[in-house]
């Protein structure tokens, strides 16, 4: 059965539903990454704040690639819960550029008050990835809190 997502996973999510032992799994370095991307599939589809957490821990993780994937995954989970670490990996200047650009995209997407902080702060980031990340996910914000419906208004009056 399809989630909820409209991306085409790497990996089917894992078949278990129990968040503990599905972070568990994620978190697990030495296991194969199909099993810890299927792991990760399962914790978004799982959805709400343990599993967001439980997500969120896989930011510390060793792989570059992987974190992205967890910004990437948070971004379409869009819990609140998630906002703390996001924010901090933002901030981690000597972080891949690309794991930075998926947090902040994932920031926008989420659009909460600290959100919106943490975005304004990168906003002049000298990794232009970041930068430009962090305008788009400004942009992102508001439309998502309402802000900003004046873009299609000019189609009203056609």
């Amino acid at each position: 059965a399809a989630g909820p997502y409209l991306s085409v996973d790497p990996a089917p999510p894992a078949e278990e539903r129990d968040v503990g032992r599905l972070r568990e799994v994620l978190l697990d370095e030495a296991r194969p990454l199909f099993d810890r991307y299927r792991a990760m599939f399962a914790l978004r589809d799982a959805g709400g704040e343990e599993a967001a957490l439980a997500l969120a821990e896989g930011l510390q993780c060793g792989s570059a690639l992987f974190r992205h994937e967890i910004g990437y995954v948070l971004g379409q989970l869009q819990h609140e819960a998630a906002v703390p670490q996001l924010t901090a990996t933002l901030a981690q200047r000597a972080e891949n550029p690309m794991v930075r650009h998926e947090c902040a995209e994932a920031l926008g997407a989420i659009a909460r008050p600290a959100c919106l902080a943490a975005l304004r702060a990168h906003a002049a980031d000298p990794e232009r990835v970041v930068r430009e990340s962090c305008e788009v996910a400004l942009d992102m914000y508001e439309y998502e809190t309402g802000s900003a419906f004046q873009y299609a208004d000019g189609l009203e009056q056609l």
